[in-house]
């Protein structure tokens, strides 16, 4: 028979009502990882408090996965010590940090998956000394690693400038993928679910689709800027929706003076099933970012058909590739051209959309799945 290994991975996101991106990532590979084993895994799933995730919940109702969980005061406390105690007590063949943070002194083999640095990038995500300590772990958590992986070679670029060497041992690999069960064209029976969508939401005029909030890297407000600038020459400028942030009035007061406030609306945080709508129904998707280590909405917007106009920013340009058109992240002119092109050109429209199925085609999470058992069972058998 063949060996069954055993397979720990700290959840701690998946205890939380709310998805984090280490959350999301969390609960898409979960399943393809476990279907990638055949078997050949007893997959722990470690966190401080009790998992609340459906996918994780119904991983473990199949028997899929098991659950250790501790009742630990903080999240810090729970990854310095109880992780570590939980460990001792549940000897693993290998352990998996979706974050690539370890508690000291872990034993046995360990895989980390390395995202991004933004707080180096952008320090105003964080406090000083939450920066500093999110440094020296995540350096720590690379020397320690027996496998270090990360997604997009732009992640491991950045990760070379902030932790020098040692994160020479990062490992690009497939790490993303796209829910197809939700991110792709409608069917021919589903034009009353695009219909239910547009009244739910008043969208009945065509709509610019984006996301994000005013947090600076999120760069969201050169989006209206640059439409400000497309209604001072004239031109009857589309309604912008914003997904991901439900502040209308912080929204409005943050618009350009001469942007009129009625063609913006604030759609707040999305159920994929109503995102896949609101892509589906775009007439293209801004992505404005300064700084992502992958860009899932990028893929997801591509996969469900809507053109993609995306900042030339570190991992964006690999990620969407030539499906895309990129634009200054510092110039709402650009970006105001680029836009205009793109509404003004219904056969670039249609080249955008044909490319973007195909290079969305790319990112797969029951091939990011194989890839990471791979590397665990790989690591395991060392």
């Amino acid at each position: 028979m063949p060996k069954v290994f055993r397979v720990g991975i700290d959840a701690s996101p998946l205890a939380y009502p709310f998805r984090t991106g280490i959350g999301r990532y969390l609960e898409c590979i979960l399943p393809h990882l476990v279907e990638a084993s055949e078997g050949q895994a007893q997959f722990t799933l470690f966190a401080g408090r009790p998992l609340v995730n459906p996918v994780a919940l119904r991983l473990i109702e199949s028997g899929a996965a098991r659950a250790v969980t501790a009742k630990v005061p903080s999240l810090y406390a729970w990854q310095q010590t109880g992780m570590l105690l939980q460990r001792l007590f549940s000897p693993q063949d290998v352990f998996f940090s979706p974050d690539g943070l370890f508690p000291p002194l872990i034993p046995g083999k360990c895989v980390g998956m390395y995202h991004d640095v933004l707080w180096h990038a952008h320090p105003e995500t964080l406090a000083f000394h939450i920066r500093t300590v999110f440094t020296l772990r995540h350096k720590a958590g690379l020397k320690r690693a027996d496998r270090a992986i990360t997604g997009t070679q732009s992640s491991k670029r950045e990760m070379l400038k902030v932790f020098g060497k040692v994160a020479e041992k990062l490992e690009v690999l497939p790490s993303y993928g796209v829910d197809m069960a939700h991110f792709r064209p409608p069917r021919e029976d589903e034009a009353h679910l695009g219909e239910d969508f547009r009244a739910r939401f008043g969208l009945t005029e065509p709509f610019l689709l984006t996301a994000g909030n005013l947090q600076p890297h999120k760069n969201l407000s050169v989006v209206p800027r640059a439409l400000a600038i497309l209604a001072r020459q004239g031109r009857d400028i589309p309604v912008l929706a914003v997904a991901g942030f439900g502040d209308q009035e912080a929204l409005r007061k943050s618009l350009p003076p001469e942007f009129p406030p009625e063609k913006v609306r604030c759609l707040g945080y999305l159920p994929e099933a109503d995102l896949c709508q609101a892509y589906r129904l775009a007439l293209a998707y801004v992505f404005p970012s300064l700084y992502e280590g992958f860009g899932l909405p990028v893929v997801e917007a591509q996969s469900s058909g809507a053109p993609v106009i995306y900042a030339a920013a570190t991992s964006l340009p690999e990620v969407a590739g030539d499906a895309g058109i990129a634009f200054d992240p510092e110039s709402a002119e650009d970006l105001a051209v680029k836009i205009a092109s793109v509404l003004d050109d219904p056969d670039l429209r249609k080249q955008m959309v044909a490319k973007g199925f195909v290079q969305s085609s790319k990112y797969r999470w029951d091939r990011a799945g194989e890839t990471l058992w791979r590397v665990l069972r790989e690591t395991a058998e060392r």
